[in-house]
């Protein structure tokens, strides 16, 4: 099933739903799935060494403010 299809059924589901608490744990659940996701693709990021250390990330920040500052 395609992504989109899937996502407008979903919405279709959750509008019809009227109980606050069935709501309030679907969001419970969509942010937890979201941060489990983001988990993940940081983990795999690591493991292909495609991040950057605090201290180059600060020296690149200093260097954008120097450079986007008037």
């Amino acid at each position: 099933m395609k992504a989109e299809t899937l996502k407008l059924g979903i919405i279709e589901r959750l509008m019809k739903v009227q109980d606050t608490s069935t709501l309030q744990r679907m969001d419970q659940l969509i942010t937890q799935a979201e941060m489990e996701t983001r988990t993940l693709e940081s983990m795999e990021a690591i493991e292909r060494r495609d991040v950057v250390s605090i201290h180059e990330m600060r020296r690149e920040n200093k260097e954008w403010i120097k450079g986007n500052t008037k």
